[in-house]
């Protein structure tokens, strides 16, 4: 070990030399301090008594790496407490600080933090549905090649790799698209805006059907924008599908698993892009689709901007 690095809890004096630390090395995914706050400080599993899971690596008075550990404080949304499982959200060591051990140091103490807590496997960085202290979906094999070798040279595998996508739609088709997601259901299925008449009725269809972080990306959207970019399909005055925006920030969206096959899902994002492009978007993009709704998304001119490794051990 390097004898001349401390391993130590964050201190709420820490956070500009994390800050500055961070975009000096996570250079694909620079942050705001703002941002770094509302991630790390604001997020409801962080515990400002003793900033528990968060670690910083220290060196003659400078802040060389920073790791966060979490369990969750706060029960997922239908999933409980997840009681056995940990996430580490992020895990940076400045570049010149690498290969010293400094990372396997912060790791360490990360995992010594979530076994001592009873967790029995440990996440990088979540998982469809339960990823806490989200930031980015996993590891970026291609934009940190050291940092994915790192994770597996550590005994974690790949669970899965949701991928990034981006699409232009200056000269999206909309009645093109607009005729072939209608060619079924016509009849049957209505899309439309969320309405306060049917908010309770599109809560209650996540709480059953999309248990999970879901449940709270939806809360967080009401409660700060406006019900209009927020669609919801309707099969015989029943919610079965929705999707919500931000901007040209695309998602969460989904359809109840078993009334799917009528392209509900392709209604639903034809009338988003075209919101989103009558609002004056110019594109629409998103961080998080797993590898079948990114085979959806490629059908409408998305492609893939980066591709995360989900990855996960057992401690």
């Amino acid at each position: 070990m390097s004898s001349n690095v401390t391993i130590r809890t964050m201190a709420g004096k820490d956070i500009l030399s994390i800050f500055e630390a961070w975009n000096e090395t996570l250079v694909r995914d620079t942050i705001t301090v703002g941002r770094l706050i509302s991630s790390i400080h604001l997020d409801i599993n962080f515990s400002p008594t003793d900033a528990r899971g968060c670690y910083v690596a220290e060196t003659q008075g400078k802040i060389v790496g920073f790791i966060r550990a979490i369990m969750r404080l706060a029960p997922n949304d239908g999933l409980g407490f997840e009681e056995h499982d940990g996430w580490i959200s992020v895990l940076f060591v400045r570049p010149e600080y690498q290969r010293k051990t400094i990372g396997t140091q912060l790791l360490h103490a990360a995992l010594d933090f979530l076994k001592s807590h009873g967790r029995r496997t440990v996440w990088v960085c979540g998982n469809t549905g339960s990823a806490p202290g989200y930031i980015f979906p996993g590891v970026d094999g291609d934009a940190y090649p050291s940092g994915f070798a790192f994770f597996k040279k550590h005994g974690f595998t790949i669970d899965h790799e949701p991928i990034a996508m981006s699409g232009d739609i200056i000269d999206f088709d909309y009645k093109k698209c607009y005729d072939e997601a209608w060619s079924t259901g016509r009849e049957e299925v209505v899309v439309e805006a969320l309405t306060p008449e049917r908010l309770q009725d599109f809560l209650a269809f996540l709480a059953t059907h999309f248990k999970g972080d879901w449940n709270a990306a939806a809360r967080a959207k009401l409660a700060s924008g406006p019900l209009d970019e927020v669609l919801i399909a309707l099969v015989k005055d029943t919610v079965v599908g929705y999707c919500q925006w931000e901007g040209e920030h695309f998602g969460p969206f989904g359809v109840r698993a078993d009334i799917r096959g009528k392209k509900i899902g392709a209604k639903l994002f034809v009338e988003a892009v075209r919101r989103i492009k009558a609002a004056d978007g110019r594109t629409v993009w998103f961080n998080w689709a797993d590898e079948d709704a990114a085979r959806f998304y490629e059908r409408f001119g998305l492609h893939a901007t980066r591709k995360f490794a989900i990855m996960k051990r057992s401690v």
